[in-house]
């Protein structure tokens, strides 16, 4: 599942989500599989569009599923992939589109910890590098209003 995906990501965004799926201690598929369950159960804007399509269509759009998408939503729980299915139907776009669209997001939106991680590979790659970690995070913190 995962490794097509995360291939077809941007590489940061790539880079980001295998390092959190390494710091987990679960393989990039698994990671991206709590991921998007969690995402799935996460309210977001569009989810109000699906509810509007749902009251007030007989039979409101649903997205088409690819084969990519198959190997996507496979392993998740079937209230999550129907989740995607809706959203990705109210967005008007296919389900491989739309999961990717997410999968992307969510590796561009870095916390604390992803810029730790970073710091830390960083230094795994050349233990000559001597990064004060306390001021890493103080920094981090400070540059986003924490």
């Amino acid at each position: 599942m995962s490794t097509i995906v995360i291939e077809d990501l941007p590489e940061p965004a790539a880079r980001v989500l295998r390092r959190r799926a390494q710091a987990a201690g679960l393989s990039a598929a698994a990671y991206l599989r709590v991921a998007l369950a969690e995402l799935a159960n996460t309210r977001i804007p569009l989810d109000d569009v699906v509810a509007f399509l749902h009251a007030e269509l007989p039979n409101p759009a649903v997205a088409e599923i690819d084969s990519d998408a198959t190997a996507l939503i496979h392993d998740l729980p079937e209230d999550a992939a129907r989740t995607f299915t809706r959203r990705a139907g109210a967005a008007g776009v296919p389900l491989s589109t739309y999961l990717r669209q997410e999968l992307t997001t969510l590796g561009r939106r870095t916390t604390i910890d992803d810029v730790i991680l970073e710091f830390r590979e960083a230094q795994d790659h050349d233990p000559n590098l001597l990064v004060d970690m306390d001021a890493v995070i103080a920094a981090a913190r400070y540059a986003r209003a924490e």
